[in-house]
C-alpha cells in the first residue's frame, strides 16, 4: 500500500532546534515538512537567552540582525542579600574572538517565543510552513525509507514516507522512545516558580538580578518591553506549602520574603508556571534513518542558556551533513553527527550540573560552599572571564573528529593559530575584482564548505590554483584565493579576496601555499601548509560523492 505523501525529510517539533534544522535544509534548497502537535506558535517565553556561539550561527545564516532588533544584550548579573550587593558578574566582550570590523559574538536576551517566531518567518520566506496541530504517532523504517503516521487536528491519519526522520519534539520525545534509545540521568531535588510580569520598580532593566536567601534564590531577568521581567524563584524547601501551584499572590509573597520588597507592584502576568529540573541524555543520536536533536537528546538545568545553544549546534551539525549525503556523500558522514555532538552534550550536562549544584545549593553544605568559597572567588576578574568563556560555547571544537585534519609542516612552529576542528572566527575581506567588502560568515551563508587558498608573491602557479578552484566548484564547494593587500594586483582571479587587515593570516595562518577548508557549520575542517592535492582529495572523499571527487580532480589533471 502506497503512503499518503512523501517528503525527503520529516521534522517533528517546531521549537528552536527543529526550526533551525528546517531553515538550514531550505538554505540548501531541500524540501522538508515540519510538524508540531501544538495548535499554534508558542506565546510564552520559556528560555530567554541566546549564547555568543548562537549569535555567530545566526550571522552565518544572514539573519542575526532580526534577533538583535528584538532582543537586548545583557550587561551584568547582580547578586544580593536583601538590598546589599554581594557580587557582580560582568558579561564579557569577545572582540578578540574575531577579526577587525567582523561580526563580534554576543549574547542576546530574547524570549524563546520570539526566537521561534523569527525562525518561523525565515522558514516561511524560504517556502516552507509549519504544520500545527499535527501529532506524530509512530514510525517504521527499512534501509531505504521511514514510514511515519501523523494525526491531524481533525482526526485524520496520514502516512508519510520520508528519507530521513528527525525528532526535535523535546524531553518526552515519542520518536526517541520508539527508537529504543535510552534517556539516562537524574532529577534534581529542586522546584521553581516562574512568571513573566510587569514590575513598577526602578531596578536597572539592562541587567539580571538574583537575591540569595536561605529558603532559595529569587531572580528577576529583563524581557523586551517596558518594565517587563521574568521572575524565577526556587521553592523546593517550601514546595509543600503551595499544593495548588503558583499564583500571582504567591509570587508577591515570595518577593517580600526573599528581597524584603513589599512596595513593588507585580501586574499583567502573561505566563505563570512551575517546573523541576532533570539532567538526562541519550546513548545514541541516530538509529538508522532516524535522528534526534535538541531536548529530545539531552535535557538539563536552564542555567546559562545552554539548552538552546546546544540544540541549535546539533541542528547545524546535522543539517549540512544530511545535505551532503543527499547530494552523494558517503552515509558514514552522518555517523560523525553523533561522534561530534554527543560528547559536547555530555560536557554541557556536566557543566550545568556543577553550576546548578553550586548556585542553587540544595543542601546546607553546598550553601556554605557557595557563600563562603564560590561567591568570593567569582569576584576575581579572570575567574569571571573564564566562566563566561565556557558559557559562551565559543570553545566548542571537534579536534578529535575524523573530519578534522591538520596537515602542516613544522607542527606548532608552522605559525597556524587555529587547529582543525576549532570554531572559525569571522574576518573581513575586500573582493579584489570589485572592492566590495565580504566576510567569512557571508561566504558561509549558502551552507556549503568554503576553501581559502593562500596566494603569495609567486604568481607562476596561477593556472594550478585556477584549475583547483574549478575542481572544487564541480563539488559544490566555494573556493577563494586570499591575498595580502600588497600582493592583490598579482592575482587577478575573480575569486581573489584581499585580507585587508591581515586578520585571516593572523588567525588562520593562511599565507602563500597554504589552504584552509571551513565546514558549513563554521568549524575548520582541514588545514594544509603546504597545499597537498592528494590530502585535499582524500579529505573531500568524506564530504562529497567519492566518484565526483575523482572525476573533478581527473579533469583538473
Amino acid at each position: 500500500m502506497e503512503p499518503d505523501s512523501t517528503t525527503p525529510i520529516l521534522i517533528v517539533g517546531a521549537g528552536p532546534t527543529g526550526l533551525a534544522v528546517a531553515c538550514h535544509m531550505r538554505r540548501l534548497g531541500i524540501d522538508v515538512r515540519i510538524i508540531d502537535k501544538k495548535p499554534g506558535p508558542s506565546t510564552t517565553s520559556k528560555a530567554i537567552g541566546l549564547q555568543y556561539r548562537v549569535s555567530e550561527i545566526l550571522a552565518c545564516m544572514g539573519i542575526v540582525d532580526r534577533f538583535l532588533e528584538v532582543g537586548g544584550s545583557p550587561t551584568n548579573v547582580n547578586m544580593y542579600v536583601k538590598d546589599r550587593l554581594i557580587l557582580q558578574l560582568r558579561f564579557r566582550g569577545f572582540g578578540a574572538a574575531c577579526g577587525r570590523d567582523a561580526f563580534e559574538p554576543r549574547p542576546i536576551m530574547i524570549p524563546q517565543s520570539e526566537t521561534e517566531a523569527i525562525l518561523g518567518e525565515v522558514l516561511l520566506e524560504r517556502g516552507c510552513r509549519i504544520e500545527w496541530g499535527a501529532a506524530f504517532v509512530e514510525f517504521t523504517q527499512d534501509k531505504n525509507r521511514v514510514l511515519s503516521k501523523i494525526q491531524h487536528a481533525d482526526g485524520r491519519l496520514e502516512e508519510v514516507s520520508c528519507e530521513w526522520l528527525i525528532g526535535c519534539e523535546g524531553a518526552h520525545s515519542l520518536i526517541r522512545k520508539q527508537a529504543g534509545l535510552s534517556f539516562v540521568g537524574k532529577n534534581y531535588p529542586l522546584a521553581f516558580f516562574m512568571a513573566d510580569v510587569q514590575l513598577d520598580w526602578s531596578v536597572n532593566h539592562d541587567e539580571n538580578h538574583v537575591w540569595v536567601h536561605s529558603d532559595g534564590s529569587f531572580a528577576a531577568l529583563p524581557l523586551p518591553g517596558p518594565n517587563t521581567w521574568r521572575l524565577f524563584v526556587e521553592v523546593n524547601p517550601q514546595a509543600d506549602k503551595y499544593p495548588d501551584g503558583v499564583t500571582l499572590d504567591i509570587m508577591r509573597q515570595l518577593m517580600a520574603e526573599r528581597i524584603g520588597d513589599r512596595e513593588t507592584t507585580i501586574s499583567n502576568p502573561t505566563w505563570i508556571s512551575e517546573f523541576k529540573i532533570s539532567c538526562r541524555m541519550v546513548d545514541h543520536y541516530r538509529k538508522g534513518r532516524v535522528f534526534l536533536a535538541g531536548d529530545a537528546a539531552h535535557i538539563h538545568s536552564p542555567t546559562g542558556g545552554q539548552g538552546i545553544a546546544t540544540g541549535i549546534q546539533d541542528a547545524t551539525n546535522l543539517a549540512w551533513k544530511l545535505g551532503r549525503v543527499m547530494a552523494g556523500a558517503p552515509d558514514a558522514l552522518l555517523d560523525t553527527y553523533e561522534e561530534e555532538r554527543l560528547p559536547k552534550a555530555r560536557e554541557v550536562l556536566r557543566q550545568t550540573n556543577r553550576t546548578t549544584t553550586v548556585f542553587f545549593a540544595p543542601t546546607l553544605l553546598t550553601r556554605l560552599l557557595r557563600d563562603l568559597l564560590i561567591l568570593p572567588v567569582l569576584r576575581i576578574a579572570w575567574v569571571q572571564k573564564k566562566m563566561f568563556a565556557k558559557l559562551s560555547q565559543l570553545h566548542v571544537h571537534y579536534r578529535d573528529s575524523r573530519l578534522s585534519r591538520q596537515e602542516t609542516a613544522g607542527g606548532w612552529l608552522s605559525g597556524i593559530r587555529l587547529r582543525a576542528g576549532d570554531r572559525a572566527p569571522d574576518v573581513v575581506f575586500h573582493k579584489a575584482a570589485s572592492g566590495d567588502t565580504a566576510s567569512l560568515f557571508e561566504c558561509l551563508q549558502p551552507l556549503r564548505p568554503v576553501v581559502f587558498i593562500g596566494a603569495g608573491r609567486d604568481s607562476k602557479d596561477a593556472g594550478r590554483i585556477s584549475r583547483l578552484l574549478d575542481a572544487l566548484d564541480q563539488l559544490q564547494i566555494d573556493a577563494y584565493v586570499v591575498s595580502s593587500p600588497g600582493e592583490a594586483a598579482r592575482h587577478s582571479h575573480k575569486r581573489c579576496l584581499v585580507d585587508i587587515h591581515g586578520d585571516f593570516c593572523r588567525i588562520y595562518g593562511v599565507t602563500s601555499d597554504s589552504l584552509c577548508l571551513v565546514r558549513p557549520d563554521d568549524h575548520v575542517g582541514l588545514i594544509q601548509r603546504p597545499v597537498k592535492e592528494d590530502g585535499l582529495r582524500a579529505y573531500l572523499q568524506n564530504i562529497c560523492d567519492p566518484a565526483a571527487v575523482e572525476k573533478a580532480f581527473a579533469t583538473r589533471r
